[in-house]
Order: C-alpha cells, then structure tokens, then sequence
C-alpha cells in the first residue's frame, strides 16, 4: 500500500454509541491507498479488526468488481472495488456464499470481472451487514479516506448523527451541519476520523 497521503481532514467528535450510526458509511465505499496491485489476503490483514480468525470465521462473501468470488487467493489492482459481507439469508446468500455449494447457479464467473475505471491509485472497500458494525469502531477512530460525494450523500440524510454533543471540525476549522454539507460536497476526498466520548 502506498505511505499516508494528505487529504483536507473532517475530525468529529461523538459520543461513543453514536459510532454504529456510521457504519453504513462503510456499505458507500472507503478508500485504501494502493501504488500497485495488491493480494486480497494481505491487504485485509493490513485493516484493524481483521485477524485471519475473523476473514476466515466472518467473511462469508465477497465480491470484487460486483462478481462473487470464491478463493482468497486474489490479487487487487488499483481501481478495484471489493466488497465484503458475512452471512447473507436465503438462496441470494448461499448462491453467493464463499466455496458454497450453489456457487455454479451464479450468472457469471469471477474471471471475467474488469475493475471499474480508475478511482486510480486506490481500492474502494465496501463492507456490509455485521462486518460494518464490527469494524466501523476500529475504523474510523484511525480515519477513513471517502469521496466528498459519499459523505455528502451519507450526513444529508442523517442529521441526527451531527447534533451536539457532537462537534465537527474540517482542517482544524469549526462547521455547523448546514456548513458541512456545503463544503464536503466540494471535496474530491477527504479524511474522516473521529475522537469518541465515554459513554453517558
């Protein structure tokens, strides 16, 4: 992966059991620098939270490029998008359940997956159901990388998450929610990151 790079920074400040609000955020896309193509298992591990314990335990289904693979044992160029999910119900999850059994009824085979045109120079890792939940306290305490477009779109229709107490600032700046809005909008990328409170 590539060293940090420098991006304009969203610091909040939340309560603590306000974390999980976010963590749909993680289902939008965040970004992970990459300068070259990367293998799927390694690049995991590099993620707080995912021990091989847990991608093996928890890590039912992923898709990359939109297309259900099977093996782990992937390379990701630059520009890929990488979805991971635990358990889905019904036939949708066992269809696309890792090394499942109905993995053949699947439309379309792994191997001709193209990347999406660059997002250059990143892969964009979406995480969905209880995989958002269990990471997004680990995630965005360290700071996630997001299109000004995904964090518009995601606090546009949560505000409830942006009242005090909590308390946001963008490059060491103070922002009201109205303000917020405005101005990540604006934004190709930015850093978000939070501190959180103890719990009231």
């Amino acid at each position: 992966m590539q060293p940090p790079l420098s991006f304009p920074c969203l610091r909040l400040t939340l309560p603590s059991e306000d974390v999980n609000g976010f963590a749909s955020l993680l289902q939008h896309g965040i970004l992970v620098p990459v300068d070259q193509a990367v293998a799927l298992i390694p690049f995991l591990l590099l993620l707080p939270g995912f021990t091989a314990g847990y991608i093996e335990n928890t890590v039912q289904t992923i898709f990359i490029n939109g297309v259900a693979a099977d093996s782990l044992e992937r390379s990701l160029p630059a520009g890929s998008t990488l979805a991971l999910s635990a358990a889905m119900p019904g036939l949708a999850g066992a269809i696309f359940r890792r090394q499942g059994v109905h993995g053949s009824l699947r439309s379309q085979p792994v191997a001709m997956a193209k990347p999406s045109a660059p997002a250059c120079g990143f892969i964009t890792l979406k995480l969905f159901n209880s995989i958002a939940v269990d990471r997004i306290g680990d995630l965005l305490p360290r700071g996630i990388l997001v299109t000004g477009k995904t964090f518009h779109d995601f606090a546009a229709k949560r505000e409830h998450l942006f009242r005090p107490p909590a308390e946001l600032s963008l490059v060491d700046q103070t922002l009201e929610y109205a303000e917020l809005l405005h101005t990540v909008a604006a934004l190709p990328v930015l850093m978000v990151s939070a501190d959180l409170l103890p719990e009231r």
